[in-house]
């Protein structure tokens, strides 16, 4: 019989699923005979399995058999949250509830045992008035053995908790990630020693510059750290012992004015906020750049001057830029460093928000004259704040003011997002088709128009990715309730694609080479809008 499969209770309580799981008991013969071997010796049992499935999945399996629940009572992450917890779908512990959510994490602290827990998560956001004593007496009984620990508290918290660095020196020497939100951490001079922690996670994290550089000085093993609104930090120092820090991601520290990295294998770097002084060192690792600058600012100008002193051997590159002031570039292109290895470049414009503002897209051909290697260029636009372009392109101007000839003999893939039918876009396009001899594709898409800065964030940042298969994905359902309208009722998204596609088909599609694969991506809907448009 089809369906849900029915839970009851069984011998000594244990919960049982009446229904016959095919694929688990597969599974299970399969882990049994794991456990005894082929020859019945020892080998590996239901607890590798169950370790290596997702908690809830493992959670399930324990409802199949008795040897995969003991399996499950030695799961090695133990996580407590509004979910796991069971509370109400608003995820808000209700008054006179939380002594009852106290006990449960009590209860279940008691009941490890023997070491077994190597990652603890204590997503506890929705506590507000949880005191101290009772997170010292959690983390007390966690840290020790443990390999992974977070530890999440209320943001509204006017008295931070203080985490016990103490602690974590005394018995946390097994720790190698920490994760703390919302929270005070006042290591003590010469009083701590983070010898195994690799991956630091700080996010609104109370911790001066002098404490930090303390943390960082005695953790010798730390391969990756992320800061993130730490907002009384105003220098962040990297010592040269760090010799195994490969990652580095700073995110809206509000004092932070300068970033200063001695390691010698930093490999990644993030950045995000305000335009700060950065003194990466060598930077001879360095291999991975990603920087979104907040607020205005000529991000593209100082990356062309400074980057390739900061960043010589940059491979792959993210820039985002709001309110990018393009208008104030020099028409005649000043010749500066190169990106001698870069192969990757993509670039975020967001705004101009102003009308009569200008953005002078033929500037980052500087870039791509700089990166003779460079592989892949991808260009997101955003103007959705702009006075109406003429739908009619001069071609004579196009022709008369084409830019030198500069042969990119290594440029294969060219994507532009939020395409728009302005003059200077379509002279770029102009050049690259002109002058990238090896390009193999280009994708021209206006589906993605008038998008907010807070979603190009999420998009850039939070996701973690610049690919825009994810970009599309997780926002691209928001091109619908758009709020610029122009023509009646019709956003004015729909109208400014329709104008680029125009534009597309009136200038572009003739000058792509039978050689390149031209890819047109726009809204399904505006198909059926056309009509309406042309009239």
């Amino acid at each position: 019989m089809g369906g849900r499969p029915h839970l009851g209770f069984g011998e000594a309580g244990v919960i049982r699923s009446s229904t016959a799981l095919g694929n688990l008991s597969v599974s299970l013969r399969i882990t049994t005979k794991m456990k005894t071997g082929p020859h019945g010796d020892a080998g590996f049992g239901e607890g590798v399995i169950i370790a290596l499935l997702p908690m809830q999945d493992a959670a399930r399996a324990a409802c199949a058999s008795l040897e995969l629940l003991q399996s499950w009572r030695h799961y090695p992450e133990l996580k407590f949250s509004a979910k796991t917890l069971a509370m109400d779908g608003q995820h808000n512990c209700i008054q006179g509830q939380m002594d009852s959510y106290i006990k449960r994490i009590d209860i279940a602290l008691q009941n490890c045992t023997g070491g077994w827990v190597k990652r603890f998560r204590f997503e506890l956001q929705f506590f507000h008035e949880l005191s101290a004593h009772h997170i010292n007496h959690w983390l007390d009984a966690a840290i020790p053995g443990i390999e992974e620990l977070t530890l999440e508290l209320p943001r509204d918290d006017k008295m931070k908790y203080k985490f016990p660095c103490k602690l974590l020196f005394e018995k946390g020497c097994s720790i190698q990630s920490l994760c703390l939100y919302s929270c005070a951490f006042h290591p003590d001079q010469g009083a701590c020693s983070f010898r195994n922690l690799k991956r630091v996670y700080f996010s609104l994290v109370h911790i001066t510059t002098e404490e930090l550089w303390i943390f960082l000085y005695n953790s010798l093993s730390l391969e990756h750290l992320e800061l993130g609104f730490c907002h009384k930090i105003a220098c962040l120092k990297i010592p040269c012992t760090l010799q195994l820090h490969n990652f580095l991601r700073v995110r809206r520290c509000n004092m932070l004015q300068i970033i200063v990295s001695d390691a010698p294998n930093l490999s990644t770097f993030h950045y995000e906020g305000p335009l700060i002084q950065l003194s990466l060192g060598d930077s001879l690792q360095l291999k991975h750049v990603n920087i979104s600058i907040y607020p205005w600012f000529n991000l593209f100008e100082y990356a062309r001057k400074q980057l390739p002193t900061v960043a010589p051997n940059v491979e792959t590159l993210f820039l985002m830029s709001a309110n990018e002031a393009g208008i104030f570039y020099p028409l005649i292109f000043q010749p500066h460093g190169r990106f001698l290895h870069l192969k990757y470049l993509e670039l975020v414009i967001v705004g101009p928000r102003n009308y009569g503002f200008g953005y002078q897209y033929t500037y980052l051909v500087t870039f791509l004259k700089a990166s003779p290697v460079l592989e892949t260029f991808i260009l997101h636009v955003e103007e959705s704040a702009k006075e109406p372009y003429p739908l009619v392109i001069n071609p004579k101007y196009l022709k008369n003011h084409l830019l030198p000839e500069h042969c990119h003999q290594s440029i294969k893939h060219v994507t532009v997002t939020g395409f728009c039918h302005t003059q200077e876009l379509v002279e770029l396009i102009f050049y690259i088709l002109e002058n990238a001899t090896s390009l193999q594709c280009l994708t021209l898409d206006n589906r993605i128009r008038g998008f907010e800065k807070d979603l190009v964030a999420c998009i850039t940042q939070d996701a973690g990715t610049c690919d825009y298969q994810e970009w599309w994905k997780n926002f691209g359902a928001k091109e619908t309730i758009l709020h610029f309208f122009r023509r009646e009722s019709y956003p004015k998204s729909y109208w400014d694609a329709y104008c680029s596609y125009v534009a597309i088909r009136k200038y572009i599609i003739g000058r792509v080479p039978s050689s390149v694969e031209l890819k047109i991506y726009q809204l399904c809907l505006l198909m059926k809008l056309y009509p309406v448009f042309q009239r």
